[in-house]
This record gives structure tokens, C-alpha cells and sequence, in this order.
């Protein structure tokens, strides 16, 4: 069972990070310290900003034909707080309250669980049939004792979320495997449910069968005999769950860690054919790596923010060039790497 653990003050890691060209990334504000990364972001957070609609929703790009997407509209709302605006306040204080709203009037019309001839959004599709709740709760959790005036509508959506996504894993700890990127969708179940706790919600699932499983999973297939996409995103989002619960001495955690070093040093692949599901990896390893900034690991950061700051698009965008092609999604996840390192968001000290 996960242990209920107080939030607490959250205060940001004190290091440096070096930058191609001797540029350097500073611990008092460590994103908006480096010019070219505080373009791209400010690029970026323009464009976002663009895609949420007057309801508050966000679908997967900005046409507005296209129906409103629970998932990514979680993933808008967690940008603009890991970029620092809530609805208490910040630069995006009116938007944030608008996203909030329109999370949870998606959550209310969402079907709880899913129905067999409802049709499936790109996130389901490819991340898992509940990856879209595990966002939406990793979202309401975070910004819970940041709306004022409505705890009471968030505390009812968590209640009915954690109860299903409790409800929803499997005796193997999983989350099921009926997706693209299953693991990924593990993994999203468990952050979410390990925030739920530290907010105090309570959780009747297992973090430890989790764990078991993901270990399972890394050492079920050698890098070189399996498909690079399914291997870059299944070993980088494993290494969040498996930091946390304290798998850091494990040899097959630092055999990853080494193996995505390398990746991001002499690959362009996971850059230049990036989907969501690579855009999300890169967000969930930084936020495992940058809690424990080793010497050996301080390369990873700087490389992925060159790394997508050349593939972003001319208007901010970052696009999906395979699964998850949405737009909204691909340049929240991309966001929420690059502004990583400010440890805005709670989730970065779990």
C-alpha cells in the first residue's frame, strides 16, 4: 500500500548544469537563466496558451472542430503550473483557472469506465484505456491546495478517479497491456497514485508490484533485438518509478540510465521521430535524474533541451511524428522537460 507522506515545502536543488558552449543553467531560476532555452519556452508557452478554448478545454491541436481531449487538457494545466501559474496566481493566473475548469467538466462527462463502443482518443489508444485519468489526477492532485474555492468540486473528481484507477490495476501491478506503450501507462498510474498520497488521499493499490513489474520488464528485452521507440520510452519512464521506490542500486538502473546517456548523445532518432510517448519519457526521466544530479548524469539535461529546441517548430509547437501526433500534448510534454529543472511542479520531489 503507498504511505500517506505530508507535501511539505518543496525547495529547489542547488547545482549547475553545464551547457554546450560554456553556457550554464543556475540554480535560482534555472530554465529563463539560459537565453535560447527561455525563447524556446516562452515560444512554446504562446502557442499553448493559444489552444486552450473559452470553456477551458484543449483538444489535440488548435482546430477547433476537434473534440476536447481530457488528457491533454491535463497536460496544458500541468504546464502552466511547472512554468508557475495557478489560480492563486502568476503570468497565466486567468488561463490556469479556465483549464481547471475545463478538466473538470471533461471528468464529469467522461464515462466511469470507459464503455466498449465509446471511441478511443490517439492517448488511449497508445498509452492505455485509463492514461487520460492518470493525467487528469496527477493535475487535481497538484493544483488541489492552489485552486481556493474549489477543494470541495476537486475533491469529489479525485475521490471517483483514485477509486477507479485503484480499482483498475491489475494483480500484477500493471495497468494493463492492451496499448502501445503500456509501461508508460503503469507508470503514469503510479505517479499519479503516489501524488494522491502525498496529498493525502487515500490509496488502496500497490506501489511495490509496480516496482516488480517494471524491473520485470526491463530485463525482459536486450536493447539491440527490440524496436528502439518501444525500448527509448519503456526504459526512461521505468526509471522514475524505480528512483523513487529505491531501485537506484539495482544494476539494471544504472545499465538504463547509461544506455539513454548514450542515446541522447549519438541518436537523433528519439528527437528528430519523436511521438508523445518520447516527448513524455524525456519529461518523466529529468524529473527522476535532476533529484540526484551525479556528475555522469548532468549531461543528459542539457543535451535533450538542444535536442528539442531543434525540433520545435517555427510557432512554438512541438509536432508528433508517430503515435501520439497531437500537438497539444507533444508541446505540453516537451514544455514540462525543458522547464523540469525550475521543480515547480510537487511530483519533482517524489
Amino acid at each position: 500500500m503507498w504511505k500517506f507522506r505530508s507535501m511539505g515545502v518543496l525547495v529547489a536543488a542547488c547545482f549547475v548544469v553545464c551547457l554546450p558552449g560554456d553556457q550554464q543553467i543556475t540554480a535560482s531560476n534555472p530554465v529563463l537563466s539560459d537565453v535560447k532555452t527561455r525563447r524556446s519556452v516562452e515560444a512554446g508557452l504562446r502557442w499553448i496558451v493559444s489552444a486552450i478554448r473559452r470553456d477551458g478545454t484543449v483538444g489535440p491541436d488548435l482546430d477547433l472542430h476537434l473534440r476536447p481531449d481530457l488528457a491533454c487538457t491535463a497536460m496544458v494545466g500541468l504546464t502552466l503550473m511547472a512554468e508557475g501559474s495557478t489560480p492563486r496566481g502568476g503570468t497565466y493566473v486567468k488561463q490556469s483557472q479556465l483549464v481547471l475548469f475545463g478538466v473538470l467538466d471533461l471528468i464529469e462527462s467522461r464515462p466511469i469506465p470507459w464503455r466498449a463502443d465509446d471511441p478511443r482518443s490517439v492517448v488511449q489508444r497508445k498509452i492505455g484505456l485509463n492514461a487520460d485519468l492518470f493525467l487528469a489526477t496527477l493535475y487535481l492532485c497538484q493544483i488541489y491546495y492552489e485552486a481556493p474555492g474549489y477543494e470541495a468540486e476537486i475533491r469529489e473528481a479525485l475521490e471517483k478517479l483514485i477509486d477507479h484507477i485503484c480499482r483498475a490495476q491489475g494483480h500484477d501491478g500493471t495497468w494493463g497491456t492492451e496499448a502501445w506503450a503500456p509501461v508508460l501507462g503503469t507508470v503514469l498510474g503510479w505517479e499519479c497514485l503516489q501524488v494522491a498520497s502525498s496529498v493525502g488521499f487515500e490509496v488502496h493499490a500497490s506501489a511495490r508490484l509496480v516496482g516488480e513489474a517494471l524491473l520485470k520488464e526491463l530485463k525482459s528485452l536486450p536493447e539491440e533485438n527490440g524496436n528502439w521507440m518501444f525500448n527509448f520510452y519503456k526504459n526512461a519512464s521505468s526509471l522514475r518509478v524505480l528512483h523513487s521506490l529505491n531501485h537506484r542500486s539495482d544494476p539494471i538502473f544504472h545499465e538504463t540510465v547509461e544506455r539513454l546517456l548514450k542515446t541522447v548523445a549519438y541518436d537523433k532518432r528519439p528527437f528528430q521521430l519523436a511521438g508523445g510517448e518520447e516527448y513524455l519519457a524525456f519529461y518523466l526521466v529529468t524529473e527522476c535524474l535532476i533529484q540526484n544530479p551525479r556528475p555522469e548524469w548532468r549531461s543528459w539535461y542539457p543535451r535533450v533541451v538542444e535536442g528539442l529546441q531543434h525540433v520545435q517548430n517555427h510557432d512554438g509547437s512541438w509536432t508528433g511524428h508517430h503515435c501520439i501526433t497531437d500537438r497539444t500534448f507533444c508541446t505540453a510534454a516537451a514544455l514540462l522537460t525543458l522547464l523540469a529543472m525550475n521543480r515547480s511542479l510537487p511530483t519533482s520531489d517524489l
